[in-house]
């Protein structure tokens, strides 16, 4: 029954007894209905049922209403509250310092409140992993997340402002005396999705001297952050196995910058996003920090900050570098930059990787040789082949392009199609191999709705960075590391050449490869 429904006539003439402080974010009061709305998993609490029968002894009867956390929200926001508003202010600073507390008590170096809209959950850094010490809703989160900003803190960049990002600072005398804080570092500003009022927290706890390692006994283990379901899609996508083994490596390391190449349209945002999932999957307990404009696919285990609005180029590289700046004070242990566009943007990617973060990052350049060209352009000095030409600091590049894929049912053997393709592709193709399968596109069929092609795939090329191709670039230029690179047997076989094998297996017309990776030359040249 909704809250406007109810009759209007009646009312509580007796006060209350005050209802427990533990329970009053919890719940709705509809006085006028003696009607007492109580999230669900909280209704049966021995509290609770106390403080319903007392109230009854003193001629108040009401009646508990269990519903969804979200409905109980709703109530309360159109101000059927169970106490007043000073209460209400004290009981949730009193929650968010308890929070606090039980933060210390684990011994974390840092919380982070992730408000996702639907829902807020309460991550705590423990010994360097991430696990999840509480979960609640929205509406909760936000009143949490500003009573620590607003209420709590010593020191703040002006009063809260939802949609801006903001530091703060909560001094010794602001906290419980008994967690061994000294003080305590905070950021917050908005995230995805922030039609829904995204946003995030994060709170560095510093202890003072001696205290930072003790932790009490028997605290109750906590739980991983949730992980995605699934398992890595690279291979489905059209990466060969011996490539997705390579990015998986290039995942595992612990810090360095691994680039993404390609023009836009070339799949490098699903590549990634794919690359991150399994990351979540495989190591819940590493925070992610993603830096996108804007956010494409929504990513519940990492803090995804948006970039939106920018007028030109330098607006959005001032942007990024303003959330980079952020991102690195949540303590992250891998940073989606969503694209190198400006030498500023590309020395926060290099310094970030440099000082022991994973970066991932786009960078549009034709071949993924050209990178170290490309950040070199531009800015000479700072961005000098001999600064980051290192392994250990961009650890792996990856080129691809997205292919169309021949209908089985009607594409046409290139022996009954005379004349379709050039004689100078004809040629360069024969230099591969044996033309018996080659297939061009057909008319359309029913099979694949008259487009002669069943979707796209990837054709990819991994470069896995290593001290002697690092000191081609820097000593020769990027043609020799090229061709050095290449001729090495455990070389990933070139783009090209991969899609070249497509076409000599039926898969891929002559044409989609010189019009998406690159012109088909004799063998040799490539």
């Amino acid at each position: 029954m909704e809250a406007g429904r109810h009759e209007q006539s009646r009312s509580i003439p007796i006060p209350l007894i005050p209802l427990p402080s533990s329970l009053v974010e919890k719940v709705a009061l509809d006085r006028v209905n003696k009607l007492l709305f109580v999230d669900r998993r909280h209704a049966g609490d021995p509290q609770l049922l106390t403080w319903q029968d007392r109230n009854r002894s003193n001629g108040n009867v009401l009646h508990i209403k269990p519903c969804d956390v979200d409905e109980v929200a709703r109530y309360r926001a159109g101000g059927m509250r169970a106490g007043t508003e000073e209460d209400e202010d004290l009981v949730v600073r009193n929650r968010a310092l308890d929070i606090l507390s039980r933060a210390a008590q684990y011994r974390a170096s840092d919380v982070h409140f992730m408000l996702r809209g639907a829902y807020t959950e309460v991550q705590v850094v423990i010994k360097g992993d991430l696990r999840v010490l509480e979960r609640f809703s929205q509406t909760e989160g936000e009143g949490i997340v500003r009573s620590i900003y607003q209420g709590i803190a010593t020191i703040r960049d002006g009063s809260y402002k939802p949609l801006e990002f903001q530091n703060a600072q909560i001094s010794a005398d602001d906290l419980p005396s008994n967690t061994g804080l000294s003080s305590t570092r905070v950021v917050r500003g908005p995230a995805y999705p922030q039609a829904q009022d995204g946003a995030f927290m994060t709170i560095r706890l510093q202890y003072q001297p001696g205290q930072g390692n003790i932790q009490q006994k028997d605290l109750p283990p906590l739980e991983l952050p949730r992980q995605p379901e699934g398992e890595l899609a690279l291979g489905v996508m059209g990466y060969t196995d011996n490539q997705v083994e390579r990015i998986k490596t290039l995942m595992d390391a612990p810090n360095g910058l691994i680039i993404y190449t390609g023009p836009t349209g070339s799949g490098k945002t699903t590549t990634i996003f794919e690359c991150l999932q399994h990351a979540a999957r495989t190591k819940p307990h590493r925070r992610q920090v993603t830096i996108e404009d804007p956010v494409e696919y929504p990513m519940e285990w990492a803090v995804q900050m948006t970039v939106t609005g920018t007028k030109n180029d330098k607006e959005n590289g001032a942007e990024f570098i303003k959330r980079v700046q952020v991102a690195l004070r949540m303590a992250p242990d891998t940073i989606l930059i969503g694209e190198i566009r400006g030498p500023e943007v590309a020395v926060a990617a290099l310094e970030s990787a440099l000082t022991g973060h994973q970066v991932l990052s786009t960078l549009h350049v034709t071949d993924p040789f050209l990178f170290v060209d490309r950040l070199e352009i531009m800015d000479r000095k700072r961005l000098a082949r001999q600064v980051f030409c290192d392994h250990k600091i961009v650890r792996g590049v990856i080129a691809q392009r997205l292919v169309p894929k021949l209908c089985k049912e009607c594409s046409i053997p290139l022996d009954k199609a005379p004349g379709a393709l050039p004689e100078r592709i004809v040629q360069s193709l024969k230099t591969w191999g044996s033309l018996e399968k080659v297939r061009i596109k057909g008319p359309g069929c029913k099979e694949c709705g008259g487009d002669g092609t069943l979707g796209r795939f990837a054709v990819a090329e991994v470069l896995v960075m290593d001290a002697k191709v690092m000191a081609d670039f820097i000593e020769h230029g990027s043609d020799v590391a090229r061709v050095n690179y290449r001729a090495r047997d455990d070389a990933d076989p070139s783009m090209l050449e991969t899609a070249i094998n497509y076409v000599l297996a039926g898969k891929l017309d002559p044409r989609s490869v010189e019009d998406s990776v690159d012109l088909i030359e004799p063998k040799g040249k490539v």
